[in-house]
């Protein structure tokens, strides 16, 4: 047999490797399948891409047409014996995973949203628009009202000019890429006239009169439609981007009008959803139970890029439940190995949520959801509006729940999302058969939100500079316990990752308008964190927290050097040098910086108060309070009263170095000199004690510079290029 088709072997293979044969757009006879083919590095990856982007197709992979009479099986054998070839084996057929229903217009969607918590969620999160979800199904209806503004769009390839013009493999993939393989049924029955990757991605399953039909459009509207905007029906995430993949055909009559696809080109859509950014992959789709062909290297490698990448894939158990001798799942649904794969069984949400009986079960079940009546958007031109069952719309459901928790907390990877999701499940009642059906249980929506931390990604500072690896990290609100972790060494420097736990976890923990403090080695830091209301995000990613030295108190002192020191002048205003009576006796003389105004010598230098020299010696006759100087003794320190500065104090500053006491509050730098944004250049310090100059350059890495804030009535240099006016507040 396999000298019969040796020549058929050859004929093909040439073919596949020259570019422009048209094997693809090439309707093939009904039945005769696909092959899924695995190369060699090298020279066969010149034939692995073929007349399609290596770009759209997963690297390696190559899905070839049999050759009309031939078992699929036996060409993937003849096609293995080839050197080129690493792996063949025939593709697996997908299905759409719904159920026909009788057409529902004006749905109620209350109960079965009610018994899954999505109104309570609604208090805490509708979704956010920068989340993509991919939908690899029938298409969309891109015109439907209740789609407006929630489509995602590739910006790059979004001009229709039949050229592929960000070179991703995919032509006008405005919203979204179509992989379907053309045959004779489908160019039959759906008008296809090409396998070419294009951006043809609208929803055309079904004709008037199915009671079965816009399986990808029910699909995207249980996820992500248009909420409270009084029409149709509510998506669970009202405010989200679906990014139409379209990977099954229009439904042929070959299998009963039930939409179809090939699992290579699942694997090519996952492939195109990583790619272009989506954070969740929803596939209401499954292969027909114990099909083994369905598990495939192409599909495993593109699940694993997902994984890689933190995508999470939300798919369909499939309906196989009745099927006593396969009542599994189909793949992908059917790993386990892949904790980014989540497989979704459903309820019966008329009977108390217990098990549906076409659902499919098995270990690899991790939730259930309802399965029964969901109300969905439809094509437009079948209605608007309808309802069906099946696993294929318990799915959207779960993927819209991911949605609104990575809604609340962006921070968060899909392992932490799948743990809360599982903590906050609503326990399955056993099944007849005494498997597992539901996995962790009935998706809560609403639980789940209220059991979302704040996420507080940063490093410990002590004064806006890092505290050593080791220090303890806590959270606290209202006193109470709700979080603690130690900061670890990053390369130059420190991070911590801290979770504070929500009160749904732990009472007294976090709530809407809570305050959330933080301690570092047990001091408190600043700023405080508010838990937020609706739609915040509770991810905290590297921001400025940090505890500070705290402020002089009724006496300030400040420590002096061995010669010149550079201090605050305090005291009230006066005359030179009587106003210094302060200073200690030793002291010989006081300088003050002149930046260059106009009246006080044309240009910068310094001002000079001489303690015990003739007057024509001095050429600064008097003080103001809130000057820096720099004085010429010898003493441990000097101390003078707290004038307690009032909030919102300017100073006025001229180009080149000015010589500041700072009195506002102590804040990081560039907070500090907010008022004074882009006119500034550098900030330096002298150290008293040891003689040292410090920096701060802007912009700089926080562990290369010498300080990071500005602390209360400590003085500082700052170089700046135009006249600008200092606001400390």
């Amino acid at each position: 047999m396999q000298k019969r088709w040796a020549g058929l072997l050859l004929c093909f293979l040439a073919a596949a490797a020259i570019p422009g044969t048209g094997l693809a757009d090439s309707p093939r006879e009904a039945g005769s399948g696909w092959v899924i083919v695995e190369y060699r590095p090298g020279p066969g990856e010149a034939l692995a891409a073929g007349d399609a982007s290596e770009a759209t197709h997963s690297r390696a992979y190559r899905s070839l047409p049999v050759p009309p009479g031939v078992p699929a099986d036996e060409y993937a054998a003849l096609l293995r014996l080839d050197p080129r070839v690493v792996s063949a084996q025939a593709d697996a057929t997908v299905f759409a995973t719904a159920l026909p229903d009788d057409p529902y217009y004006g749905p109620e969607q209350a109960s079965y949203l009610g018994q899954i918590g999505v109104p309570a969620a609604w208090n805490t999160a509708t979704g956010k628009s920068t989340i993509t979800v991919a939908v690899l199904d029938t298409g969309l209806d891109l015109a439907h009202e209740d789609f407006a503004g929630r489509l995602w769009e590739n910006q790059a390839d979004a001009n229709g000019n039949g050229i592929d013009d960000d070179g991703n493999g995919c032509i006008d993939d405005r919203y979204g890429c179509r992989f379907i393989n053309l045959d004779k049924n489908r160019e039959r029955d759906c008008g296809y006239t090409s396998s070419e990757r294009t951006g043809a991605v609208l929803d055309d399953h079904g004709k008037p009169g199915a009671t079965s039909h816009s399986h990808g459009t029910m699909v995207s509207g249980i996820i992500g439609a248009a909420g409270n905007n009084g029409k149709g029906i509510a998506g669970v995430a009202w405010d989200v981007k679906i990014m139409a993949i379209k990977v099954l055909d229009c439904g042929t009559l070959a299998h009963g009008g039930l939409p179809s696809g090939e699992m290579f080109n699942v694997a090519e859509g996952i492939r195109y959803a990583q790619r272009m950014g989506a954070q969740i992959i929803n596939l209401s789709l499954a292969s027909a139970p114990g099909d083994q062909k369905a598990d495939n290297p192409a599909l495993r490698e593109a699940i694993q890029a997902a994984q890689n990448q933190g995508i999470l894939i939300v798919t369909a158990a499939g309906n196989h439940g009745s099927n006593p001798s396969q009542p599994g799942p189909g793949y992908p649904a059917a790993y386990t190995q892949f904790p980014n794969v989540v497989a979704v069984g459903s309820t019966d949400n008329t009977v108390g949520n217990t098990w549906a009986s076409f659902s499919a079960y098995g270990p690899a079940i991790d939730f259930a959801a309802p399965g029964f009546n969901i109300a969905s958007t439809t094509r437009t031109a079948l209605g608007s509006y309808g309802r069906d069952k099946g696993t294929s719309y318990s799915t959207p459901l779960v993927t819209g729940m991911f949605v609104l928790m990575m809604a609340r907390n962006s921070g968060l990877s899909y392992s932490e999302l799948l743990q809360i999701a599982a903590s906050a499940a609503t326990p399955a009642p056993p099944a007849g058969h005494g498997q597992n059906w539901a996995g962790a249980g009935v998706i809560n929506i609403g639980a789940a939100l209220e059991r979302m931390p704040m996420a507080i990604t940063g490093t410990p500072m002590h004064d806006w500079k890092d505290l050593p690896p080791g220090t303890e990290v806590r959270a606290t609100v209202d006193g109470s316990e709700c979080g603690s972790t130690t900061s670890f060494g990053f390369g130059p420097v420190t991070r911590f990752v801290l979770r504070v736990k929500a009160t749904a976890e732990s009472a007294g923990c976090g709530a809407p308008g809570k305050t959330v403090q933080l301690h570092f080695g047990g001091t408190p830091a600043t700023p405080t964190l508010t838990w937020g209301g609706l739609n915040a995000d509770l991810s905290v990613i590297n921001k400025d927290i940090s505890t500070v030295s705290p402020d002089p108190g009724a006496i300030v002192v400040q420590p002096l050097g061995n010669s010149w020191s550079n201090i605050a002048h305090l005291d009230a205003d006066g005359p030179l040098p009587n106003a210094l009576s302060y200073l200690p006796n030793n002291w010989v003389a006081a300088m003050r910086w002149n930046p260059g105004s106009p009246g006080e010598g044309g240009g910068s230098g310094f001002l000079v108060a001489a303690r015990s020299a003739p007057a024509y010696v001095s050429n600064w006759p008097s003080i103001q309070r809130y000057e820096a100087l720099w004085i010429d003794a010898s003493a441990a320190n000097v101390a003078t009263l707290n004038p307690n500065p009032v909030a919102g104090r300017t100073v006025q500053l001229m180009p080149g170095w000015n010589n500041i006491v700072y009195t506002g509050t102590s804040l990081p730098v560039d907070d500090a000199l907010a008022s004074i944004d882009g006119k500034f250049e550098l900030v330096m310090r002298f150290d008293n004690s040891t003689g040292a100059w410090l920096t701060h350059l802007p912009g700089r890495s926080r562990y290369l510079n010498d300080f990071g804030g500005l602390l209360k009535l400590q003085v500082y240099w700052v170089l700046v290029t135009e006249p600008a006016t200092l606001t400390m507040n």
